[in-house]
């Protein structure tokens, strides 16, 4: 099941905003293990669905959230399991896609890239 999540730029995860390592492509790691990011739609990641496996460290958590062009949160999404993979739409609507604690997020499809390497 698809779930599609929204972020604001300020919320639970930290103050300030910033790119993901410049990785992205079909199939490959789009934001680093166990990171802490807000990522802008459209800059910093693309619209598309993004999978990671859960919690990037044993005893930890991952959670995610989406936040739409209004900048209120679409949808979001946690988990206390590293073997509980949790899968994201970001439509080309939202705003921000902010992670905590999760495994690598990957990309299997054409549009999971990030769009700062794309400019």
């Amino acid at each position: 099941m698809l779930i599609a999540a929204t972020f604001a730029a300020t919320t639970m995860f930290g103050p300030a905003a910033h790119a993901a390592s410049p990785m992205g492509s079909l199939g490959t790691e789009v934001v680093p293990p166990n990171a802490d990011e807000t990522l802008e739609v459209g800059r910093d990641i693309m619209p598309g669905t993004y999978t990671t496996t859960g919690a990037a460290n044993e005893g930890t958590f991952c959670r995610w959230r989406v936040t739409d062009a209004e900048v209120a949160i679409r949808d979001q999404g946690q988990t206390d399991s590293e073997q509980v993979t949790q899968t994201v739409t970001i439509m080309p609507t939202d705003s921000f896609f902010q992670t905590l604690r999760c495994a690598a997020w990957t990309s299997p499809g054409p549009f999971g890239s990030l769009g700062s390497v794309m400019n």
